[in-house]
């Protein structure tokens, strides 16, 4: 169905796994992993629906790249949509966010507008959720019904679409468009027709961006044949008393003719050809004079947004997951309690190219640094310790060293386990990097320290000293080579290497929606590491 979909010309896969026969989290969770590894099916974004949030989080878990998530509201409180919407976020998801609020569904122009100026403020000023991902749907509710306070329903939404976008600068507008035409269900073709008269003023007039429709059964507004394009006219833009009945009539119409034409052969398929480049409608901030930037994009915590040094105070860091994390160590007490780098703010001068932890921002010194001399990172472990073995003796003794002399497995070729049972060659290595190479940021010796990786040596217990001792060792090498030229600082930046699991494919040829590791799986273990590195003395970590 999905790969039919894209060949019928959708831009989105709407994913949608809501049925009361179906386990809707296990259900989610597997269409996903098998539809991102289709190459017909995976190149459109997909957008994943649920009625209940948590069916989305675990589809979001699995899907690679931008999704877009249908969808959140205010009809759940506030407090609630702004922790769905920071969890979004923090997936770097676009999200749908539908013109509701507690009191219910908006139904007439202003309380469209109200609802999502409301949300838009929550989400960008509260949230801090980029206004790009935002997309509006201010609901697209069924005209020709006969009611008479449901005839203004097609006006109110593009009326609303405009000032929506006018108001919230940035966001998208989207909309279930066969909900506009469930009055006539049956009659494809007439409701087809209704919908290509409302898109065309809704994308044109109104800046409308996205349409929940059915691309293979959509007609263009100029081969919507002339008397029924003004019938559509009149009842999407309610000019007629008698528009309605006049639609109902010529719906039966359309029914006679579809059966007397089921009696002959069926006819070719009529190709799509070349679609139609048609202005899109601007607004104000789409004019706005680009502002070259001064510096990186900005996380969206406080502290990075106003520059705000690290204090470098990490025993001050007592969030119940970090010192459970540090409880669980191998690491010995003393160690342990070694975890701050602050150093007097008067160590050395205070202006640029200087630097003091704890009274400097890194952020703002990393961004002067890369915009005024040419930086240098090195971190290539893994050859620089095949370089060392190929002249020194470097096999399962040194490798186990007195420490781990009686371990029941074979450990050789576990490089990171050298930054505790040979500290001494990893220190030389880092030492090489910064005296030979003249680095200015080295990474650490942590490619897979990581619980998961660990597990092929028995050595997950041993992931968070790993990444401290390897943090570790190149903070001291830095601290001593800073002191030599306090002019040119030495930054520690920890190295977070991939796993030996596949998140995104599977590990089975029978079974594509099969994964040997879990999202939350990968979340703790790369927790544990970050905590061991930034113990360890890290000032940057690095993704590798």
């Amino acid at each position: 169905v999905a790969k039919k979909q894209v060949e019928d010309g959708a831009h989105v896969i709407d994913i949608n796994v809501d049925d009361g026969l179906l386990d809707g989290l296990a259900a989610m969770q597997k269409f996903v992993k098998i539809a991102v590894t289709d190459p017909e099916v995976c190149k459109v974004p997909f957008m994943l629906d649920a009625s209940k949030f948590e069916i989305v989080l675990a589809g979001l878990k699995w899907c690679q790249g931008k999704c877009i998530v249908n969808s959140i509201s205010l009809k759940v409180g506030e407090e609630l949509f702004m922790e769905h919407a920071t969890l979004l976020r923090k997936h770097g998801a676009a999200v749908v966010v539908m013109a509701f609020d507690e009191d219910g569904q908006a139904a007439t122009e202003e309380e469209k507008v109200r609802i999502c100026k409301r949300s838009y403020d929550i989400l960008v000023n509260k949230v801090r959720f980029p206004p790009e991902d935002i997309i509006f749907d201010p609901n697209v509710l069924t005209i020709g019904t006969g009611l008479e306070e449901h005839n203004d329903y097609a006006i109110d939404f593009i009326s609303a679409t405009k000032r929506i976008k006018e108001e919230c600068p940035f966001v998208k507008i989207s909309g279930g468009i066969s909900n506009l035409s469930f009055g006539f269900r049956g009659v494809v073709k007439i409701r087809e027709s209704i919908h290509s008269v409302f898109l065309q003023h809704a994308i044109l007039d109104s800046g409308m961006d996205v349409g929940i429709v059915n691309s293979k059964e959509m007609i263009a507004y100029d081969k919507v044949e002339p008397d029924l394009r003004e019938l559509c006219l009149n009842l999407v833009f309610n000019k007629r008393a008698e528009a309605t009945d006049e639609m109902l009539e010529r719906c039966t119409y359309e029914r006679a003719y579809l059966d007397a034409k089921k009696k002959g052969l069926a006819l070719p398929k009529k190709p799509r050809g070349p679609m139609p480049k048609l202005p899109r409608k601007t607004f104000a901030y789409d004019n706005v004079t680009p502002v070259p930037a001064t510096e990186p994009p900005l996380p969206f915590s406080d502290v990075a947004k106003n520059h705000v040094p690290n204090s470098y105070v990490n025993s001050a860091l007592t969030h119940e997951t970090i010192q459970a994390i540090r409880a669980k160590s191998s690491l010995t007490a003393e160690k342990r309690a070694n975890i701050d780098y602050s150093q007097p703010t008067d160590t050395y001068p205070s202006a640029f190219p200087h630097f003091v932890r704890g009274r400097d921002s890194l952020r703002e010194y990393i961004t002067e640094m890369f915009t005024t001399k040419i930086a240098i990172y090195d971190g290539a472990m893994g050859t620089m310790i095949q370089n060392y073995a190929k002249r020194n003796k470097l096999d399962e003794e040194e490798y186990r060293g007195e420490r781990f002399k009686d371990w029941n497995c074979h450990v050789k070729g576990n490089n990171d386990m050298l930054s505790i049972s040979q500290p001494q060659i990893i220190s030389g290595i880092y030492r090489q990097y910064l005296e030979e190479g003249g680095s200015n940021m080295i990474g650490t010796n942590t490619f897979s320290s990581t619980t998961i990786a660990m597990g092929d040596y028995e050595m997950e217990d041993y992931a968070y000293e790993l990444n401290y001792e390897g943090a570790r060792l190149a903070r001291e090498v830095c601290d001593e080579i800073t002191a030599k030229d306090p002019t040119n600082p030495r930054f520690v930046v920890g190295a977070l290497g991939p796993t030996n699991r596949t998140g995104s494919i599977s590990p089975s040829v029978e079974d594509p929606s099969a994964r040997n590791v879990t999202f939350d799986e990968l979340v703790d273990t790369y927790m544990e590491q970050i905590v061991g590195l930034i113990d360890g003395g890290a000032d940057i970590l690095m993704v590798e």
